[in-house]
């Protein structure tokens, strides 16, 4: 049963106090199903569990703003675009679909080979203190990012089965991620962006 590391999550009722429930992410279906016939009605201290298996959709939301006047209680937020300015955008690659585990060694083990890069040069998004499956990594120059772009595009990484895929900052999907928009005022994280945070 793999789940995802850091992932539990506290329930917290309109008090802001624990309200008995709570929730995990598992790497797939099949292991949340496993783990809830395995642990279903066993006990935590001196009270018993009661387990049920719950749509993703409904993890992210967990614990979120509820509807209404009682706000919740946010996590950290990693935005990537704070990472990215015209001067360093195409030296980036974005990884779309990493594992909800992932470490910034893993990137720097995955792109071995493609110049140095450090963990210092690796941002992991994370939305409500819950990560996206998206990573930024910062290469040497514009031709190894593309190299690396080129040899490693959709490869699996770690011992995950699921493959990658890369983007560079003439991709849409980098562009809306890290708000990379040809118009009068582009959004590079600068200081309307952290002031919104």
């Amino acid at each position: 049963m793999n789940y995802v590391y850091k992932s539990v999550v506290i329930g917290l009722g309109r008090d802001q106090r624990p309200n008995g429930f709570a929730a995990i992410l598992f790497e797939s279906a099949s292991d949340a199903e496993n783990a809830m016939n395995a642990k279903n009605g066993e006990y935590i201290g001196n009270r018993y569990v009661d387990l049920s298996v719950i749509t993703y959709e409904d993890y992210s939301r967990f614990n979120g703003p509820p509807t209404g006047n009682y706000g919740g209680q946010p996590g950290s937020y990693v935005k990537l675009s704070k990472y990215v300015n015209p001067e360093n955008q195409e030296k980036c690659l974005l990884m779309r679909g990493c594992p909800y585990k992932i470490e910034a060694k893993d990137v720097v083990t995955f792109f071995d080979g493609f110049g140095t890069i450090n963990q210092e040069d690796v941002f992991i998004e994370e939305s409500n203190g819950r990560r996206t499956g998206s990573v930024l990594v910062i290469f040497e120059s514009k031709e190894i990012a593309q190299d690396a772009k080129a040899a490693m595009n959709k490869k699996v990484i770690g011992d995950d089965t699921r493959y990658v895929e890369l983007h560079d900052c003439n991709d849409l999907f980098m562009k809306k991620v890290c708000q990379l928009f040809d118009d009068e005022k582009p959004t590079y994280g600068g200081k309307e962006e952290e002031m919104k945070e």
